[in-house]
């Protein structure tokens, strides 16, 4: 998501925002280029607007109530509950609802294929996995919420986590040499301290298809219920079905079972920190 678009689901209130402000403009038979010069902006903010693709600004709504005459300043107010609850960070399609499955898990396991996953990412990296052109603030809200994700690693009741990470992500310089020290210390530090979490290198010399459709994960929830999550280049889902989540738990046992011991892949994470050292 490579805008600044991007920063703002389509919220139900911008959605609202928009048809309001539509139907009052049709209604008073004015069109974008005139309301636009009306209110001093150009024609194409009217049509985000309308379409939901911005939120309003605090000036741009008492403009419209001042102009459409509305009654107990409707548009502010609407702008006043969108300031409120509209604004939220993007996130990939079913990932606010893994969010909230990962939170109640028990046990995790976890196959990436491209970058270190987000639980175990320092700031930094995060900052640099997630700057796709968003506006400042937004990357930082959303760097904020990936720190605040890991909370649960922290907990009395942290659930017990599995990582098998390809080799290829100690080689992807992301950040630059400075910012993958950092986090190939994190992952040094994890693995020696953290008795719940256990964290597997899947190296070159192991080839198997279990892998190579790209990065899943299958968390273990109360009741045995399991549910598995798998990420896409566009398009990321939850599996629930039983038989589906069976198989990439089967999948997950491959790479493990490909994976190097704890001991080995530690030896490799402090061989590729010499490199950014």
């Amino acid at each position: 998501m490579p805008n600044e678009q991007a920063g703002y689901t389509r919220d139900p209130l911008l959605r609202t925002f928009g048809a309001v402000l539509r139907a009052h403009r049709e209604a008073a038979g004015a069109s974008r280029p005139q309301l636009a010069q009306a209110l001093g902006c150009q024609p194409g903010w009217i049509e985000k607007l309308e379409t939901a693709q911005k939120p309003c600004s605090e000036a741009t709504a008492d403009d419209l109530d001042v102009y459409f005459q509305t009654p107990k300043r409707v548009f502010w107010k609407m702008w006043l509950e969108i300031k409120r609850e509209g604004k939220h960070v993007a996130a990939p399609p079913g990932f606010s609802r893994y969010a909230e499955i990962e939170a109640k898990a028990v046990a995790a396991r976890f196959f990436e294929a491209q970058v270190v996953p987000g639980l175990l990412q320092t700031p930094a990296y995060a900052r640099a996995v997630l700057n796709s052109g968003l506006a400042p603030e937004m990357l930082e809200e959303r760097v904020a919420s990936r720190m605040e994700r890991q909370e649960i690693l922290a907990r009395d009741d942290a659930p017990r986590m599995w990582y098998v990470l390809d080799e290829a992500i100690l080689h992807r310089c992301v950040g630059g040499p400075l910012v993958m020290a950092e986090q190939l210390d994190r992952l040094i530090d994890v693995t020696e301290t953290n008795p719940k979490i256990e964290v597997r290198m899947l190296p070159f010399s192991s080839v198997t298809y279990a892998g190579l459709d790209g990065s899943f994960f299958v968390l273990s929830l109360p009741m045995g219920i399991d549910v598995a999550y798998h990420e896409g280049p566009e398009v990321s889902q939850i599996i629930e079905d039983a038989a589906t989540v069976a198989e990439y738990r089967v999948r997950f046992d491959l790479v493990m079972g490909e994976s190097l011991p704890t001991g080995g892949s530690l030896k490799m994470i402090k061989m590729a920190l010499e490199d950014y050292s």
